[in-house]
């Protein structure tokens, strides 16, 4: 089962680096519907050790003595300015890289327990987007 859910985590991400979003998010969608909470939790670090893997090939591998943030311009509040499917995306991530498996939890789950029936699903979505991204970002000649 979890070798199936990799690699459908690793088809989706490729997917949106190919530019085949609909078909990347399609996958996910697939996930969430198929997969237990605490699966799709799986899924996430999954998603978000793909993220790490590309970020470590921009700015290569820190020490424990190093963290990874969120910072914005002015000294704004991220919650101020940034939504919240993108500043779970980027937390989640910051959290993974940092190997702060606690925040990376209650991050997911505030996210998947949320009122609002549409949070989770932009989060997971956001979070396979920023990774793709990244991918984009540390491949040289992927560029669009």
């Amino acid at each position: 089962m979890h070798d199936e859910i990799a690699e459908q985590v690793w088809e989706a991400v490729g997917h949106w680096v190919e530019g085949r979003h609909e078909e990347s998010t399609q996958i996910l969608a697939r996930l969430a519907e198929t997969q237990t909470p605490s699966m799709m939790y799986g899924a996430a670090c999954g998603i978000a050790t793909v993220a790490k893997a590309a970020l470590t090939k921009m700015y290569g591998s820190h020490s424990h003595a190093c963290f990874w943030g969120i910072r914005t311009v002015g000294g704004l509040r991220p919650e101020d300015i940034i939504p919240a499917h993108h500043l779970f995306a980027a937390r989640f991530i910051a959290a993974y890289l940092n190997n702060d498996t606690d925040t990376a939890l209650a991050l997911y789950q505030a996210a998947y327990t949320s009122s609002d029936p549409e949070l989770w699903p932009a989060c997971m979505h956001t979070l396979l987007a920023a990774t793709g991204e990244a991918v984009l970002a540390a491949t040289p000649g992927a560029g669009r």
